[in-house]
């Protein structure tokens, strides 16, 4: 084999299906391969799309994501989407080739790209001889996995390529599994009254943690990423997204638990309120894989390094005993989780549809529709925090968000990537319309790859979120005005499904769900009239401010104090 082949090969020894990426001059011979090879080559509209591709199935699957870009500018279309993996977990082998040296002062698209890739994957190789492919791409599908997930960068003699390749040995993979330590044991037992948290790295456990969770009678916080490994319908379940604040009945529930397990949690910026989030060390006892995570953020009275599900497959095989929740103190929580998420966001959109009007009906309507093997993708904007509100969460792995990093661009090519990772679910991208008009190209990507995926578009003629921004504390609007196309017509052109929820959105949901292919929903939004309210006050506080002299501002504001 030549190079190119011998990184197909291994690729397919790997278990790689699925290739995102683009051809270019410099990885030619690559693609060759690839058309020969067996894996599926996925073309998104640029590397980025590519990236978030990648990242979406390997959110979606739980295994490795595979990237190739071409050096120089396609790997610096790719970083946004690197960091948000990177960020958000996801184990993404990234392929790409570095440059021959030459003599010349300036070199054709020759850049540092090791130096520009440090901060944003947990690994760099350079491969410089043929009989290293196999090797280094099998350590680097490891480190992909382990501990933290997340992407690790290959950059390739381009040379290598056209090369012969001989069959090396790649080392065998050792796997080290903690046992479950007497000191945690106990502690585990003599907890009458408490808590569960998971995160991402509690997805691949999620059916053996169900099962652990029923047997202790236990309530289960999730942060957004963890979302699905107790679906949210289990009478278990307690449902808020902490990156709208901690809710003081949360408080309440910490300060009565007597332990906090804490399973797969980074406890970002998202998944944590901005640190507000209050979680006693006297209390917490943790449980990641990576070792960077137990160390940052919330350090616990204990901490074990170990997966979650190596974790819960040792903690089923011993007798913990039933703790002292009873089902309708349990009960109790769900009910207040789901009073808090009844009420309309501050200056929430009205939906213009006459049987769906506030946006929980219309998400209500949606699960009705699409059944229970749903995944669901959002992008970054006001639609991704009307998702995490009001969304049924069915299963593991059933909403893909951008975490803490929060770039415009994963919605759409993350469905996409999120479709081909599990053909047989329903698989949603849920986006603004700014989000979509970055990622235009890629509904074009879904139709010719014919993938089976809803995209449902909230249409509000603007960026949504900065303009609300705008208006509560200005009361100006700038620079937030989209023209959009006309998305039946639009649909047309592409060649998929449109639907529209105007008329009537239960209709149009079930319509949807019933066909297959690509569909696109609009979803058309209106600005409330108390944030238009809330604009006119800015801006009559403006004008005063600006007529009233200094003094006499200064007096009314002392007699407002007292």
């Amino acid at each position: 084999m030549n190079g190119a082949e011998r990184i197909c090969a291994t690729l397919v020894d790997l278990g790689t299906t699925v290739v995102f990426g683009l051809p270019g001059s410099q990885n030619v011979v690559l693609y060759e391969s690839l058309r020969r090879s067996g894996l599926r080559s996925v073309t998104a509209s640029d590397e980025g799309a590519a990236a978030f591709m990648a990242g979406g199935y390997a959110r979606a699957s739980g295994q490795v994501g595979v990237l190739t870009t071409i050096p120089g500018p396609g790997f610096l279309y790719a970083l946004p989407a690197i960091a948000e993996a990177r960020d958000d977990s996801a184990p993404l082998l990234w392929l790409t080739l570095r440059q021959p040296p030459d003599s010349q002062a300036f070199p054709l698209q020759r850049i540092d790209q090791v130096g520009v890739a440090r901060s944003l994957v947990k690994h760099c190789h350079f491969v410089a001889r043929p009989e290293d492919l196999a090797p280094v791409l099998h350590l680097a599908w490891r480190q992909a996995m382990s501990g933290e997930p997340g992407p690790v960068l290959v950059e390739i003699d381009t040379a290598l390529l056209a090369r012969d390749a001989p069959l090396s040995e790649v080392p065998a993979d050792e796997t080290d599994v903690p046992g479950l330590t007497p000191e945690l044991l106990d502690r585990l037992r003599r907890a009458r009254r408490p808590l569960l948290w998971v995160g991402q790295g509690a997805q691949g456990a999620s059916n053996a943690l169900r099962a652990f969770v029923h047997r202790w009678r236990v309530p289960v916080f999730s942060t957004c990423s963890g979302r699905g490994v107790v679906p949210d319908d289990d009478p278990h379940a307690i449902v808020a997204d902490f990156s709208f604040g901690v809710p003081a009945w949360v408080g309440r529930a910490i300060e009565s638990a007597d332990l906090l397990l804490v399973l797969g949690c980074k406890f970002t910026h998202n998944g944590s309120a901005g640190g507000r989030l209050h979680l006693p060390i006297d209390k917490l006892v943790r449980v990641d894989a990576s070792a960077e995570v137990l160390a940052a953020n919330y350090p616990a009275q204990f901490g074990l390094r170990a997966r979650t599900e190596d974790f819960i497959a040792s903690v089923m095989t011993t007798d913990l005993g039933v703790t002292e929740w009873t089902p309708s103190e349990i009960a109790k929580l769900r009910d207040l989780s789901v009073q808090e998420r009844a009420g309309p966001l501050e200056h929430e959109p009205t939906i213009i549809a006459p049987d769906t009007s506030d946006t929980h009906s219309l998400f209500d309507a949606m699960a009705g529709a699409l059944g229970h093997d749903v995944v669901y993708t959002t992008d970054a904007g006001l639609h991704q925090s009307l998702v995490r509100r009001y969304v049924h969460v069915t299963g593991a792995r059933g909403l893909l968000c951008p975490s803490d990093f929060q770039s415009m661009g994963f919605g759409l090519p993350g469905a996409i990537g999120a479709a081909l990772a599990r053909p047989a679910a329903t698989v949603v991208a849920c986006v603004g319309d700014g989000a979509l008009m970055l990622s235009l190209g890629d509904l074009l990507t879904a139709a010719r790859e014919g993938v089976d995926l809803i995209v449902i578009v909230f249409n509000d003629g603007a960026y949504g979120l900065i303009r609300r921004q705008q208006l509560t504390t200005f009361g100006h609007e700038h620079a937030t005005t989209l023209l959009n196309p006309d998305f039946a017509i639009l649909a047309q052109a592409i060649g998929c499904g449109y639907f529209s929820v105007a008329n009537d959105g239960t209709a149009a949901l079930r319509a949807a769900a019933a066909s297959r292919g690509l569909r696109l929903v609009e979803v058309e939004f209106s600005s409330p009239t108390l944030l238009r309210r809330t604009a006119f006050r800015r801006v009559a506080q403006e004008n005063v401010v600006r007529r009233v002299p200094t003094p006499a501002l200064q007096w009314l504001k002392r007699m407002l104090r007292s």
